[in-house]
């Protein structure tokens, strides 16, 4: 994706012969692909013991004698320490390997969740020791998404990465719908420590997967060509089959990066701002609704939590058979827009309309960050991914404590109806003004 504008009539004649050959169509082909199946196997197991740590957390602070404020700072702790390494985990995929980076995070995790068995079995356990550990393990969280989508690349050929990408994000909800069932299974009939005891034990296991991939995916990224006088294409960009760029193109570090590709600059600014209201709509916005207008309770809100996540896990599957798919960027943005409009009509739609509309939401959630994010990985320079990925994670979580303490104050003041309206109407604002940028919309 170049930011140089081609014929009018060139483009539109491309466009629409691409348009008439593609067909959507499934592929498990990334599975194929040793290195991407223990990748696949390793990010399935971590999800799944994530699930044992968000359903055991409370039930051990309650144990322990805390209550709502203990159980808060603990997750905001989490949180904080989970956002903090983010930018980190960018910096070393590039300099020392993303495999590397994710080896860390998990084996950082397995000492960091085995302290919390220990610390929950001992004889006067501790709520601040607890914190300490919890906060451990957020930032083992941080360093390990970066370092997945930069790994990505490596393991697939260019015309498989959307597929991989997809099926990534279907086996990620799959052990995310499945997990806290599990989870709640095991805390109640056994106990929270228990419970970490399988978490740490998930990431024992993803770290064996990552443990077993071999060549490339172990190295460092290559380093940038050296610098030549003429004109090379746009920095930072990959060369055509995802590999590194040319060999006249100029060095160029994430900062210039930055400063020169306009795409990075949109997506960094639509995924900030996408993320501006959502948090805060899932975490306060929903439950409040449930609550109050829906009459749903405690089980009705399970119910259109996991709409969202079944339409999420079906989003994985289609973004999987859209491989070729030609103008991905404009896709993604006019996915985006779908999730706005789902988002707002949930509050005046009852119950069963809110369920069908969260599960449209969440197809056209997964399908916008499957598309943006394969966008991204293949118009990188191996040596910078790391920090791009980061960045964009950083982008979409930065914003979330804000989002939650904006929407308690909506729900307070205007009622939950206008958080899901206000989400709607800044979804749809993000990603029409992404779709009017060239360089996004070509892509």
């Amino acid at each position: 994706m170049t930011d140089s504008a081609p014929d009018s009539t060139t483009e539109t004649a491309a466009a629409g012969t691409a348009a008439r050959r593609f067909r959507p169509r499934l592929s498990f082909a990334p599975l194929r692909s040793r290195g991407y199946r223990l990748l696949f196997a390793a990010e399935l197991v971590s999800v799944f013991g994530d699930a044992f740590h968000a359903v055991a957390l409370p039930f051990l602070v309650y144990q322990l004698g805390g209550g709502g404020r203990e159980l808060g700072l603990l997750v905001a702790g989490y949180g904080v320490c989970r956002l903090a390494t983010t930018p980190l985990g960018g910096i070393l995929s590039d300099r020392i390997g993303p495999w590397r980076v994710m080896l860390i995070s998990d084996l950082s995790r397995v000492v960091f969740t085995a302290g919390i068995v220990a610390a929950a079995v001992a004889d006067n356990p501790s709520v601040p020791v607890i914190a300490v550990l919890v906060a451990g393990t957020g930032l083992g969280a941080g360093l390990f998404q970066p370092a997945a989508y930069a790994i990505t690349p490596r393991l697939l050929p260019a015309d498989q990465l959307q597929a991989g990408n997809g099926l990534h994000s279907t086996a990620s909800f799959t052990a995310g719908m499945i997990g806290p069932g599990v989870a709640g299974l095991v805390v109640a009939a056994l106990s929270p420590a228990v419970a970490f005891g399988v978490d740490a034990a998930t990431f024992a296991v993803s770290a064996v997967c990552l443990a077993m991939i071999g060549g490339v995916a172990r190295g460092t990224a290559p380093p940038p060509p050296p610098p030549v006088d003429d004109d090379g294409p746009q920095p930072g960009r990959a060369g055509p089959d995802g590999g590194a760029p040319p060999s006249d193109a100029p060095p160029v570090g994430f900062w210039r990066l930055l400063r020169e590709s306009a795409l990075l600059r949109t997506v960094l600014l639509v995924t900030a701002a996408a993320n501006l209201t959502v948090g805060g709509m899932v975490r306060i916005g929903l439950p409040s609704l449930s609550n109050g207008e829906l009459a749903a309770g405690a089980g009705g809100l399970g119910g259109l939590l996991a709409a969202f996540t079944a339409g999420s896990l079906v989003g994985g599957l289609f973004s999987a058979g859209l491989a070729g798919l030609p103008r991905r960027g404009a896709t993604a943005m006019v996915a985006g827009m779908v999730l706005g409009l789902a988002i707002a009509a949930v509050p005046f739609a009852g119950y069963l309309g809110a369920v069908v509309a969260l599960v449209v939401a969440g197809l056209a959630s997964t399908v916008t960050n499957v598309l943006v994010i394969t966008t991204m990985q293949q118009s990188t320079a191996p040596h910078l991914l790391g920090r791009v990925m980061s960045a964009i994670v950083f982008a979409a979580l930065s914003l979330f404590p804000l989002s939650t303490v904006a929407a308690g104050l909506v729900v307070d003041r205007y009622g939950s109806t206008a958080v899901f309206l206000a989400s709607g109407a800044t979804l749809l604002a993000a990603f029409a003004f992404g779709l009017s940028r060239r360089e996004l919309r070509q892509g």
